[in-house]
């Protein structure tokens, strides 16, 4: 009897935590008024996630409230790993803005959000709308064809509060002349100016070269 109950304790307690936020690792702004988490995620490889659709949390540390709640943008079900591992938050110099980069098998996707309000009073995170950079990078690809895989979309860095940098881009093809490679890596670094999150704009542009 005592052995089906510490079964039934421990089965109870796993499920309980598996429901409770869960935080990522290394998520917390640079002065920690805010943290990111999770709504769920796996406690190991070996479950099942307890919701369909795990959503993110940008929260104020001192108060615990929620500032901002949106789904988890990568792939659920990519692989076993939990969730937390396939996220990478970077916050710029003084916390009011933040990347969050999910990383799956075969591509990468980059949200941005940034405060309103202030750090002492923050009323929430306001989604940046990103340029679509896919029309900008076909324009630069000398006889274009098509793109052969997945976007990615990958941070690089904050080069000023309001200034975000991140490279986009994947393999294309291109129509080919003669004996030419028609595989072409379009990577591109984008520097963006965000100050206003509903209309950021292209500062620069510049091809990556292939590692």
């Amino acid at each position: 009897m005592r052995t089906f109950s510490a079964l039934f304790f421990c089965a109870f307690t796993a499920v309980l935590s598996a429901a409770d936020p869960v935080p990522v690792p290394d998520a917390g702004s640079p002065q920690g008024h805010f943290a990111v988490r999770l709504t769920c995620d796996r406690v190991s490889e070996s479950e099942f996630l307890t919701e369909e659709s795990p959503a993110v949390q940008i929260v104020s540390t001192a108060s615990n409230r929620v500032l901002v709640q949106f789904p988890y943008a990568g792939d659920p079900d990519d692989d076993a790993q939990p969730l937390r591992k396939h996220i990478r938050v970077h916050w710029n110099a003084d916390g009011t803005a933040v990347a969050l980069s999910f990383h799956n098998r075969f591509y990468t996707q980059m949200l941005v959000y940034q405060l309103k309000g202030s750090l002492a009073e923050p009323e929430s995170f306001m989604p940046v709308t990103l340029p679509d950079t896919v029309p900008v990078v076909k324009a630069m690809i000398p006889r274009f064809k098509e793109f052969r895989s997945r976007w990615h979309v990958g941070f690089q860095g904050w080069p000023g509060n309001h200034m975000i940098q991140f490279s986009a881009g994947t393999g294309a093809l291109l129509k080919v002349l003669g004996d030419e490679d028609p595989n072409f890596m379009a990577r591109y670094s984008f520097t963006v100016d965000i100050r206003d999150p509903k209309t950021p704009v292209i500062k620069r542009v510049e091809r990556l070269e292939e590692d």
